[in-house]
């Protein structure tokens, strides 16, 4: 994917397919655009107040208006600007056919006062970094040492990696389910065949309707993967003119697909060894017969990657009869924490059971 060149908001009125989908003029822009602060979190400023001006002001082409009224125009806002109390205030010098735009900007910004400002919300944790826009917008980073759980706005979960960051709106809206990463992460969506869900990397596209499946997309790293648990996976390169109309490389269970980042070149292959969470594994691995719990919370911090604090004490010794094939963490967490009469919560990413224990 290529890198952020929209650093200003000029840079947005500048651009004639940004206005033309802010204007919902051009639906085949609407996948770019519409997923650009997933990609760029730190233009959504930027990018929502480019937006409004332009539906706020029906900006179209400067260059379709006759010349005298660019300059009238022009001189409507010298004028307007000359009575402002800010004399100090920069504006950019352009050429007569991209100044309307920024006029347009200029009149709104200084008059309104239109500002759009982040709200930092702590988590409580040093470890997890967590900030919401007022727009649509959340971020998580985990900068700790162990892995984090995230539900998401449709009860997806995703078990983050340190140093990962996801991004994702605060409600899944329209017609898809769309989330940004950076890092490594393992991704259990929940199923919803009328909203497909995407996972956008730097330089991969990943989509599923409802399936688990591990990423690895570090910005750092040679190499991208993805590897799929369960359900079928679609992975869509990047560097295609337009993903809808090229064909993706479908992943099933216990295969993976590798991005040499060098040559981008795609390999498909087979997992060596099947993962703990798909259907092969989980028919050896989550029959539990008068098992103790502390095996069972074990299994699951094996095959999700995550802690599970609980006291051992009460509950350790309690065994368990269970059968926990083809569930959602969530859906196993409750099952086993209703045999030792306990309930579970999630904060700050980290699982946490409480309860009585078994009384044993």
């Amino acid at each position: 994917m290529p890198a952020n060149t929209y650093h200003k908001i000029e840079d947005f009125l500048m651009d004639d397919s940004f206005v033309e989908w802010a204007l919902a003029k051009t639906p085949d822009d609407h996948h770019y655009w519409a997923t650009f602060i997933l990609k760029f979190p730190e233009c959504e400023d930027n990018f929502n107040l480019a937006r409004h001006i332009i539906q706020c002001c029906k900006i179209s082409h400067a260059k379709s208006l006759p010349t005298d009224e660019i300059n009238e125009i022009i001189k409507s806002v010298n004028n307007r600007i000359l009575k402002q109390k800010e004399d100090s205030f920069p504006y950019p010098k352009l050429w007569k056919s991209n100044f309307l735009r920024v006029a347009a900007m200029l009149i709104l910004v200084i008059s309104a006062g239109l500002l759009l400002v982040k709200k930092q919300q702590g988590t409580g944790d040093p470890g997890v970094s967590a900030s919401r826009t007022e727009a649509t917008i959340t971020k998580v980073q985990n900068n700790g040492k162990t892995p984090i759980l995230i539900k998401l706005p449709d009860n997806s979960s995703v078990v983050l990696q340190p140093k990962t960051v996801i991004t994702y709106p605060v409600a899944f809206k329209g017609a898809t389910r769309q989330v940004s990463l950076n890092g490594e992460a393992f991704f259990e969506v929940a199923k919803n065949a009328k909203k497909p869900f995407y996972v956008h990397t730097n330089e991969l596209t990943i989509r599923v309707v409802g399936t688990s499946f591990k990423v690895n997309a570090n910005d750092n790293d040679d190499q991208f993967r993805v590897l799929v648990s369960t359900g079928r996976v679609e992975v869509f390169a990047n560097n295609a003119v337009d993903y809808k109309k090229t064909a993706p490389i479908v992943l099933t269970p216990n295969q993976q697909v590798i991005l040499y980042r060098k040559n981008s070149r795609l390999e498909t292959s087979a997992l060596n060894k099947p993962m703990l969470l798909s259907e092969k594994s989980t028919a050896i691995h989550f029959n539990f017969t008068e098992t103790p719990f502390s095996k069972v919370i074990s299994t699951i911090e094996e095959a999700y990657g995550v802690h599970i604090i609980y006291d051992e004490k009460v509950m350790g010794n309690c065994q368990l009869t269970a059968s926990l094939i083809g569930q959602t963490l969530d859906e196993r967490l409750k099952l086993i924490c209703q045999a030792v009469e306990a309930e579970y919560t999630i904060r700050d990413g980290q699982i946490k059971i409480e309860g009585k224990g078994c009384g044993i």
